[in-house]
């Protein structure tokens, strides 16, 4: 069974996804971060959704922001709490397999000062990958600190015309800006062999919405190839789970606070299956795809050094 994670890969370049289905590569500590995140993000909304309802027509904006902001911080503090302590957990593993294998290695090999000097070098480059470590989430934190106060403002502003046009309290405009929606929600179609966990289905009216949520930067128009792939996926999922029809679905990109339409019509559903069949070529029957080298993606690809066209 194809998954949606599986259609990203695809897009970003095909020969990443047969390194991925073909080499035996863990990436569940880059998988648990990025998770984390993105249920953080969730988290975000449904506090923001609890906090509307408390926000009355006569607080000016600076209040408004104040009583939608309840929460928000300790939340962002214990999520990275969490992915700390997971951080702390495999350097200490990693530790224990090094005093272990270390201690195999001392008992054919005693007092040789080269070892010992190789050894130090070794510390000192850990010292400084668990710095780097450090600097990394210390970035990162401050990149979803400076995302949710950019949507915090931004949300603010509208709830404050909102009730001042509509002259209600924030608990009787909350549909304007929180539909309702299921959040990371689950689907397994064998008809089409797919399975995807979408990021949050909005309901109105009888209609189903797919929505991906992204941290990465967007294209100057539109959305970029894979998060047009993904939502079309979760179009199709949809489709099959609530025996309804989807004509559009949309990516949040976060970084700037704005929602892009994917419009899935027959051309959309076309290109998509055709995508799904190079994939089943690559996952089921070992293909090794032909990609024209992108420096750009291959610089920040993890599989570059596996790579001919590098």
């Amino acid at each position: 069974m194809i998954s949606v994670s599986t259609i990203r890969s695809y897009m970003f370049c095909p020969l990443k996804l047969y390194f991925e289905s073909n080499i035996d590569e863990s990436g569940k500590d880059d998988y648990f971060v990025s998770k984390t995140l993105k249920d953080l993000r969730m988290d975000m909304q449904d506090l923001l959704h609890k906090n509307l309802r408390h926000v009355k027509k006569d607080m000016d904006e600076k209040e408004i922001e104040k009583r939608l902001a309840l929460g928000i911080n300790n939340q962002i503090k214990t999520t990275f709490e969490i992915i700390e302590e997971m951080n702390e957990n495999k350097r200490k593993k990693e530790k224990e397999e090094e005093e272990e294998n270390k201690g195999k290695s001392n008992n054919n090999l005693k007092n040789d000062k080269e070892i010992e000097f190789i050894d130090d070098e070794t510390k000192e480059d850990k010292l400084k990958e668990e710095a780097n470590e450090e600097e990394k989430l210390e970035e990162l934190q401050r990149e979803i600190i400076h995302e949710i106060n950019l949507n915090l403002k931004i949300l603010s502003l509208k709830v404050a015309h909102a009730m001042k046009a509509l002259d209600k309290n924030g608990d009787e405009i909350q549909g304007l800006f929180f539909p309702s929606c299921m959040y990371n929600y689950l689907i397994r179609d064998l008809g089409l062999d797919l399975i995807g966990v979408i990021d949050k289905i909005e309901v109105e009216k009888g209609n189903y919405f797919p929505i991906s949520l992204k941290s990465s930067n967007p294209p100057i128009r539109g959305v970029w190839d894979g998060d047009l792939m993904e939502v079309i996926a979760n179009g199709l999922l949809i489709e099959q789970e609530f025996n309804t029809y989807t004509t559009v679905g949309y990516v949040d990109y976060l970084k700037i606070a704005e929602r892009r339409p994917v419009i899935i019509d027959t051309d959309a559903r076309k290109s998509f299956f055709k995508v799904l069949t190079h994939i089943n070529k690559i996952v089921d029957d070992g293909e090794i795809p032909n990609v024209k080298t992108n420096l750009k993606k291959c610089k920040g690809c993890e599989y570059k050094e596996l790579c001919d066209n590098n």
